[in-house]
This record gives C-alpha cells, sequence and structure tokens, in this order.
C-alpha cells in the first residue's frame, strides 16, 4: 500500500542565519552604554561595518515633536 503522508523536506534555514543584525544590535546596545566608538569588538570588516552602523544610528538625534 501507498503512504499517504507526505515527504517533508529539511527547511532550508540559511535565510534566517545573518549575524549581521545582531552585530547591529549589539552596536546600539554599546551607543546607549555610552561606549567609545573604538570600543568596537570586532576585527573583520563586515563585521565592524555592522557594528558602525548600529553604534551611529544609536547616537542620532531624536526628535521628540
Amino acid at each position: 500500500m501507498a503512504s499517504t503522508h507526505p515527504v517533508l523536506k529539511p527547511t532550508d534555514r540559511r535565510q534566517f542565519n545573518n549575524p549581521h543584525a545582531a552585530v547591529q544590535i549589539a552596536g546600539a546596545e554599546a551607543a546607549r552604554k555610552g561606549l567609545r566608538v573604538y570600543d568596537c569588538p570586532y576585527h573583520h570588516p563586515a563585521m565592524r561595518a555592522s557594528w558602525l552602523k548600529g553604534f551611529a544610528q544609536e547616537q542620532q538625534l531624536s526628535l521628540d515633536l
């Protein structure tokens, strides 16, 4: 007899494996803590750029209108 259950393929989750978002959040948290920009813990250029992006965005002035 044939099985009526569908064969499930493993889900490709590579699209959810993006460390840049977490690094950007870490940069924003560092800015909130008052750390200096040279306290960036990353040496890889791409990770450093993501950390600095989060850091710089957090340091932007917020206009409470």
